[in-house]
């Protein structure tokens, strides 16, 4: 037995069924199982260690999911749609256009199931390996994370319905019960046929091109390769102008599923950033990141890095607006004491160790042009010809989704970087941003030195401010700096302290990590200090 769950970060699943228009307004729910291995082939394609898992490994990990159309537990949706008119020259204001899609929780999770699949070593290590790195589910709209159950995937409640009412029995003999439900509806799902049907089909199809002319033999051909897996990775396009109305691989099976209505099941209430306090100016743009593998809190200078190029992008060459650049006609802001230019904060929110938000603040708000750049940012990615510092090739890729723009207020209940507080820890390395004027001889005159930078560079911010009481954070070695994420203890040298392609002299490259105590009043985030905090570095969090 082998089962893949998916959650939907962005709390929408985006699908339309498999021959039907768009604008029917429906949503392939169960997501018909092509769609899975289909997004499966895509990934290896475009994301996969093509060295450490060759084609031959797709090729018989796709024959072993095609055996048998899976089963799937589904988790309670609300079907919901918006309209919007596309531009069309001849007809004002243009074409009316539904965009369906189902809503879901953010961590709830979708299993596709298959009962008799036996995977291999390399198999199943490929396997969770496209997982990791599968970008969407549906269309592209519909971000997706996965990963391999092992156990505890919840109850099965959609299914083909020739097996309705039956039990499943694995090839190791555990029994999958299948829950009968009278309220199921009929949805027409798009599989793959076997690959034993497959070779059959095959050959008959090409017996089939004998008398066609070498033109729409070669056409035909194209669309008919000897392996499943590539078969499936036939774009449609191609498909259609070799005239198939319906692609060879694929067929329907008739799936029994729960109904889907437009309004929540009793007892879900349903919550919004949106609908949290509005007011004061909009500091604050909070984006939900997701896309596997991902980023690790200790890379947090690179994520803030490529998250600054990926807005200047947005502006085709042109000077972007200073919140960004922190730069005007003249240059860079040399006097700014205020550094009230955007700072780019890569956030572990949930604490498990792995960056899922990315912030970017700007104290004195975003103006227009800088609030469309911000809505059309939607993805960072990093381009790997050679192994990475993890041992793997490959494309890493990370989606983004605008939560808002608004006052940091609005996100208090969820983000511990902007929420009110007294005592503030430190996330990432605070690095000095002056040289020392004498080498510290030991530890705690390290830690004074840190102090000294740390009060004058907030008196010299924030100077209407009470100053704080600094102390250094300590692990089980009195004498060295240590923070914990996700459990785990990391000294500053497992971060990335160093900026990629600058120039000039770093006065810090080790850091330190500390605690900020405001005794007398709370105060609001975020708090980022020291040598690269425009870029995720010196960032603290609300205790």
């Amino acid at each position: 037995m082998i089962a893949f769950a998916f959650t939907f970060p962005v709390g929408r699943y985006h699908a339309t069924p498999w021959g039907r228009n768009a604008n029917e307004a429906d949503v392939a729910w169960p997501p018909e199982p092509v769609r899975i291995l289909r997004a499966l082939v895509a990934t290896w394609w475009r994301k996969a260690d093509r060295k450490a898992f060759p084609k031959e490994v797709l090729d018989d990990l796709i024959d072993v999911l095609t055996t048998e159309p899976p089963l799937f537990h589904l988790p309670d949706a609300v079907h919901s749609h918006i309209r919007t008119y596309m531009p069309a020259p001849t007809k004002p204001p243009g074409t009316l256009i539904y965009d369906a899609f189902f809503c879901l929780g953010r961590d709830a999770e979708l299993v596709a199931i298959w009962p008799k699949a036996v995977l291999n070593e390399a198999q199943r290590s490929l396997a969770a390996h496209l997982l990791e790195r599968i970008g969407y589910l549906g269309r592209a709209e519909s971000w997706a994370e996965g990963r391999i159950v092992e156990v505890g995937y919840g109850e099965i409640n959609a299914r083909p319905r020739e097996l309705a009412g039956q039990d499943i029995f694995t090839d190791s003999g555990e029994v999958v019960p299948l829950i009968a439900d009278r309220d199921s509806v009929p949805f027409d799902a798009t599989i793959s046929t076997t690959p034993r049907h497959w070779a059959e089909l095959r050959a008959k199809l090409l017996n089939n091109l004998k008398g066609k002319s070498k033109r729409e033999r070669n056409r035909i051909e194209a669309t008919l390769p000897e392996r499943l897996a590539d078969a499936l990775a036939v774009d449609t396009s191609d498909w259609r102008k070799a005239g198939w109305s319906s692609p060879p691989p694929l067929k329907k099976v008739v799936y029994d599923r729960p109904v889907v209505g437009p309004l929540p099941p009793r007892g879900h209430a349903a919550r919004s950033i949106r609908e949290a306090g509005r007011s004061g100016v909009p500091e604050v743009a909070r984006f939900v990141l997701a896309g596997r593998p991902p980023p690790r809190i200790e890379d947090t200078l690179r994520i803030g890095e490529i998250a600054r190029r990926a807005l200047m992008s947005k502006f085709g060459g042109e000077l972007p607006p200073i919140e960004f650049s922190g730069r005007d006609e003249k240059g860079p802001l040399r006097d700014d004491p205020e550094h009230a230019h955007a700072f780019y904060l890569p956030e572990d929110a949930d604490g498990d160790g792995l960056i899922d938000h990315l912030i970017v603040y700007c104290r004195l708000g975003f103006s227009s042009e800088a609030k469309r750049a911000l809505d059309s940012l939607t993805r960072l990615w990093i381009e790997h010809g050679r192994v990475d510092d993890e041992g793997e090739r490959g494309r890493k890729e990370w989606r983004l989704a605008l939560e808002d723009i608004a006052a940091p207020s609005a996100f208090w209940e969820v983000s511990g970087l902007l929420r009110p507080a007294k005592v503030w820890r430190s996330v990432t390395p605070l690095l000095k941003g002056r040289f020392d004027k004498e080498r510290p001889g030991n530890f705690e005159a390290l830690v004074l030195s840190y102090g000294r930078q740390i009060i004058g560079e907030w008196t010299k911010r924030f100077p209407e401010m009470a100053v704080p009481n600094v102390t250094p954070m300590v692990e089980v070695n009195p004498a060295r700096f240590a923070t914990r994420a996700g459990g785990r203890p990391l000294s500053t040298l497992a971060f990335s302290r160093t900026r990629r392609g600058r120039g000039g002299r770093q006065p810090d490259t080790a850091g330190g990590f500390f605690q900020l105590d405001f005794s007398d009043e709370e105060v609001r985030g975020p708090i980022a200090l020291g040598w690269g905090a425009h870029f995720g570095l010196g960032l603290f969090s609300a205790l």
